[in-house]
């Protein structure tokens, strides 16, 4: 007998006579890798029954874990020589799908690693209905840094494993620092610190990026909610309302009626909490003990009986105000100049220097397709290298070395489309565009608009982007 008859077994689907073989056989075969796959894929036939169950609702997190924790255990005694396997591979898979209601995920995790996934566990790949996943070792640390921020002050957790998972958090924020998952857990560690400055900061570039989605707001609320309760109501409710599915807003929306409760708003109070009372009967969940105190309160009882629940209010505008106000607070803005507009791509690049820029989107910001190259603007970004998230008009006419108005005498040879101007300093290219309208063979004195930029070729150069004849201007003056 060996792996060949264990797996004939699980063929078989006699998984719990492959899981006996493999535990009397084993003994005997520690340093054989065919056998310790067979018997690791054995205990897989047994751990996923679990997560199946789970994953239907049919098993409570106290069961959960009391039937999954065996088996990993058991898996962790003899897997160590499957590292990079595709049984480990599908051992941690399963771990990443009950992580959130496992206690002892963060220790397993600690066991398991980051170091041993395979090539193909690195990559990212895309399923029948064609939408990219992201990879399995990134899912796998993005599970950590959650785990590890939610266990950050909690009692009874492994403190060991949980310092683990958060210098790994610290890790993954150094090789991705614009990761919106790791920002979010990031988040939500400064603020189980106290440290609501630096937790705002964090989930800023999240929110922008996700402001149509429940999640971050329902963040925002929990971090406002000590110094600006309105502002923090007003995320709660916002948050609501967005989301897609109850769960995502099932713990939130006790938190909104016992907030708006407070705040004497009855009506809309009742609404939520009836709500939230509503999703727990239609599955079947325990009331919470929150929940409980709001339906057994006298307003509540008094809205049931009289129908006196109200709708909440669109904060919709609120919401809006409350973000541009933390972009004004988060952002920082680096001054640059319209350069060109690529029509094919819908993109204004912007010209921060003469080898750096931006590419704003015009689907992201379509005001910026109405500005002309040579245009001075401001765009805000949230760290040194992340993505522009905001722009706005410059006060400025130019910037020194980047884009200048400068003077000089153009002349365009015979039989060339373009031009220069002969500057007191630096001759500046003058692009067909603008050459058209004078003349070959003769000089004029002009003003122009310059940028200052790096060609394809490495060299670095002035351009018109607008180009006045002073006779034309002084004609205009007067």
């Amino acid at each position: 007998m060996g792996a060949k008859e264990i797996f004939a077994l699980r063929k078989q689907q006699r998984i719990a006579d492959a899981l006996e073989q493999a535990r009397t056989e084993y003994p005997a075969n520690v340093g054989d890798v065919w056998f310790l796959r067979a018997y690791a894929w054995a205990l897989y036939d047994h751990a996923k029954e679990v997560v199946e169950a789970y994953e239907k609702k049919q098993l409570s997190p106290a069961a959960l874990s009391a039937r999954f924790t065996p088996w990993m255990r058991e898996f962790a005694k003899i897997g160590g020589p499957l590292r990079k396997d595709s049984a480990f591979s599908q051992m941690l898979r399963l771990t990443g799908k009950v992580s959130r209601d496992w206690p002892e995920f963060l220790g397993f995790a600690r066991w398991a690693g980051l170091d041993d996934f395979s090539d193909e566990d690195k990559l990212a790949f895309v399923n029948e209905q064609g939408k990219t996943t992201d990879s399995l070792q990134k899912r796998f640390t993005r599970a950590i840094a959650r785990e590890a921020a939610e266990g950050a002050l909690a009692a009874g957790i492994d403190k060991t494993a949980v310092e683990w998972g958060l210098s790994t958090l610290e890790q993954a924020l150094r090789d991705d620092p614009n990761d919106q998952w790791l920002n979010y857990y990031r988040s939500k560690l400064h603020l189980a610190h106290g440290e609501s400055a630096l937790a705002i900061k964090r989930l800023a570039p999240v929110l922008r990026r996700q402001s149509r989605a429940a999640w971050p707001w329902g963040l925002l609320g929990e971090i406002l909610e000590a110094e600006r309760p309105v502002d923090a109501l007003t995320c709660c409710a916002h948050a609501v309302s967005l989301a897609r599915e109850e769960q995502e807003v099932a713990k939130l929306r006790i938190h909104l009626a016992t907030r708006l409760s407070l705040a004497s708003r009855f009506a809309e109070a009742a609404e939520q909490a009836k709500l939230a009372l509503t999703y727990r009967e239609q599955h079947g969940y325990k009331v919470p003990p929150a929940l409980a105190q709001l339906i057994a309160s006298d307003w509540y009882q008094e809205a049931l009986a009289s129908g006196q629940m109200q709708v909440l209010a669109k904060v919709d505008a609120a919401a809006k105000a409350l973000l541009e106000e933390l972009d004004a607070q988060t952002l920082s803005y680096s001054p640059g100049v319209i350069d060109h507009i690529n029509v094919d791509k819908a993109l204004s690049y912007v010209a921060t220097g003469v080898d750096t820029g931006y590419g704003l989107l015009h689907r992201k910001f379509p005001k910026v397709a109405g500005l002309t190259p040579g245009t001075i603007v401001e765009v805000g970004i949230a760290a040194p290298d992340g993505p522009p998230l905001d722009w706005k008009l410059s006060a400025s006419q130019a910037i020194r070395g980047l884009c200048e108005t400068l003077s000089g005498s153009l002349e365009r040879r015979e039989g060339k489309g373009f031009a220069f101007i002969r500057t007191a300093g630096e001759a500046v290219f003058v692009p067909p565009a603008l050459a058209e309208g004078f003349a070959p063979g003769r000089p004029y004195a002009v003003d122009c608009l310059a940028i200052r930029r790096t060609n394809k070729e490495g060299k670095t150069g002035w351009r018109a982007v607008s180009v006045i004849e002073i006779a034309d201007r002084l004609a205009d003056a007067g």
